[in-house]
């Protein structure tokens, strides 16, 4: 390879050289999106000429401390053809200069990145092959996934500017309630206890930590049918602390969604059993909130009132933690649902070479980069990802963190007895449920993300 102009980069007192031929442009540091569990030598990503790009600190790659992103001097030079999917992050650019072939000495040793030394006036430099520093590092191609149950926004979503909702399927058609009303989802498999002279709505009632609960069959409520299955789950709501099951086919998603992307229509639907429409991508999502829920539980406050020997409040003092309960390969876990910030049916990952052997690839939705982190890896067991796969998005350290999981089960109030605490790297306590009879690891998931990081 014949040299014939180089950039000069200054780092402190040494000087090294980059052959120009391998660099697109030099600018300013854009804003750095950072990845937990960062490939080596990467500081993150950015936004170059419209494409994603990681962007490879030299400092880092060359055995130095990272380049001060604040600093005046630093640059950000974007590359050429192959090593374009990369931006290198530099302390100091200090000129151009033309190769004196006099003043040039070639090294040919192989893998190392300083090909080549240069004599200019009483220094000499050090010309590096960007091929040979960051040849392992492939392409990053970040582009936007179509998500089903996620419209995907080119803007930052402000958490001001959001509601939590969940989203549960009744005879195929998507229905959403408020995260504001829900307690808890438990398993349907539930023996009900009839109630005489009760409509055809109210199965009966059951048992919850030894309290009496009516629960409704949601879907013979809205007219639709209601075969039982697995699938099947409680929905546990509150209402001017008055409790309620409402029983759904199958639970599809918790997300966050746009305030913009809820539209009202109270008036637009019969028996106020609507209270309006979600818009989701290019279909609509029927939700209802209080006004709903008031004529359910008015049309069952008689029984609420006079049956219940207790009814469910939710007591701060004996609840210390809400859970998500989900599974892999059959085994129950649960995460705090404080850290949860929505769940998405499963997506292709976009693979980062260096990354930490933990990280399975990343992901972009809605303009914000995902790191996809493998719990299969993480507890070592063989990885099993198909098209029923979902992914639990988690907000940690103002990073959002991805988990690939096999099924969302409950969503669950732990109580002080019903949580032991266990020592261990990745499980921070032990969930008895059911008296005894259901054992959950509860999984602590920063702990998660900082074992065995590189």
């Amino acid at each position: 390879m014949i040299i014939q102009e180089i950039l000069i980069i200054k780092n402190a007192s040494e000087s090294y050289g980059i052959s120009t031929e391998c660099i697109n442009q030099i600018s300013r540091v854009p804003s750095v999106t950072a990845l937990p569990l960062k490939p080596k030598g990467s500081r993150g990503l950015c936004a170059v000429g419209g494409n994603i790009v990681s962007l490879l600190d030299l400092n880092l790659l060359l055995g130095m401390p990272e380049v001060d992103l604040t600093s005046e001097d630093s640059r950000l030079l974007s590359l050429n053809e192959e090593l374009s999917s990369n931006a290198l992050l530099v302390s100091k650019v200090y000129n151009t200069l033309n190769i004196d072939e006099s003043n040039i000495e070639y090294i040919d040793k192989e893998d190392d990145p300083v090909i080549a030394i240069y004599k200019h006036e009483d220094s000499l430099i050090q010309i590096l092959s960007l091929e040979i520093l960051i040849q392992s590092i492939s392409r990053v191609d970040i582009k936007s996934k179509e998500i089903k149950n996620g419209k995907i926004k080119e803007i930052e979503t402000k958490e001001e500017d959001v509601s939590k909702f969940l989203i549960f399927a009744m005879s195929n058609e998507k229905f959403a309630l408020s995260i504001d009303y829900l307690r808890e989802i438990i398993l349907a498999d539930l023996n009900f206890t009839d109630i005489a002279g009760s409509s055809e709505d109210l199965l009966g009632l059951i048992t919850l930590r030894d309290d009496l609960i009516a629960v409704i069959d949601l879907r013979s409520y809205y007219g639709f049918s209601n075969k039982r299955d697995d699938s099947n789950r409680i929905l546990i709501t509150s209402y001017n602390d008055e409790i309620v099951g409402l029983l759904v086919d199958d639970i599809i998603d918790i997300k966050n969604i746009l305030n913009s992307d809820i539209e009202y229509m109270r008036d637009s639907f019969q028996d106020n059993k609507i209270s309006g429409v979600i818009h989701d991508n290019d279909s609509l999502i029927s939700f209802f909130d209080e006004d709903v829920l008031k004529v359910i539980f008015s049309k069952n406050s008689s029984y609420i009132d006079s049956k219940s020997q207790k009814v469910l409040h939710k007591n701060d003092s004996e609840v210390i933690q809400e859970v998500i309960i989900f599974k892999l390969l059959g085994k129950e876990y649960a995460f705090d649902v404080e850290h949860v910030a929505e769940i998405i049916d499963i997506v292709d990952f976009t693979k980062v070479a260096y990354s930490d052997e933990n990280v399975d690839g990343i992901i972009n939705i809605r303009g914000q980069i995902v790191t996809i982190v493998s719990l299969f890896k993480k507890l070592g067991i063989s990885t099993k990802i198909d098209e029923d796969s979902k992914i639990i998005i988690c907000d940690i350290d103002e990073n959002k963190i991805g988990f690939v999981v096999d099924s969302i089960s409950d969503i669950l109030d732990i109580k002080i007895d019903e949580q032991k605490t266990q020592d261990d790297e990745l499980f921070a306590h032990v969930l008895h449920l059911e008296n005894g009879k259901r054992l959950v690891l509860s999984m602590d998931i920063e702990k998660i993300i900082t074992s065995g990081a590189k």
